[in-house]
């Protein structure tokens, strides 16, 4: 009866291995909670082109996060800039002027308004092209 239970479990565990394959790996937990290995470089400067097309001069971004950031946008054409990697909070403002506008930050859909702000917005060395545009 003792080889049996024994015979039975070692099938068990054969059938267990044989049934794992290549594809099925385990995801190491990095040794620092929330950060994740990536390959990103975490000390990399990640940059922004600010694009303003209307003509008004007094715009800006602030990115707020565990560094804080304030550029202006030049009135027509555009800039470049860079922040630190991380989580913002990012504020386009224009001090004193009402004037409604399409504000985006890279490809989400533009905001009408006089001003816009995004929540939560991670900042990595690996993402794309990263850009913030004013329109009309």
């Amino acid at each position: 009866m003792k080889t049996l239970i024994y015979s039975l479990a070692s099938i068990c565990f054969i059938l267990f291995i044989a049934s794992c394959t290549k594809n099925d790996s385990v995801t190491p937990i990095s040794p620092v909670p929330g950060i994740v290995k990536s390959g990103c470089d975490s000390t990399k400067m990640v940059q922004y082109t600010l694009i303003n097309s209307t003509g008004v001069t007094s715009y800006e971004v602030a990115f707020a996060g565990k560094t804080n950031y304030t550029f202006s946008f030049p009135a027509n054409g555009s800039t470049m800039v860079a922040v630190k990697p991380g989580n913002y909070s990012v504020f386009i403002y224009s001090p004193g002027s009402y004037a409604e506008h399409n504000f985006s930050l890279n490809s989400q859909q533009p905001i009408k308004e006089s001003g816009a702000r995004y929540d939560n917005v991670g900042i990595t060395s690996c993402s794309g092209p990263q850009s913030i545009t004013i329109a009309q």
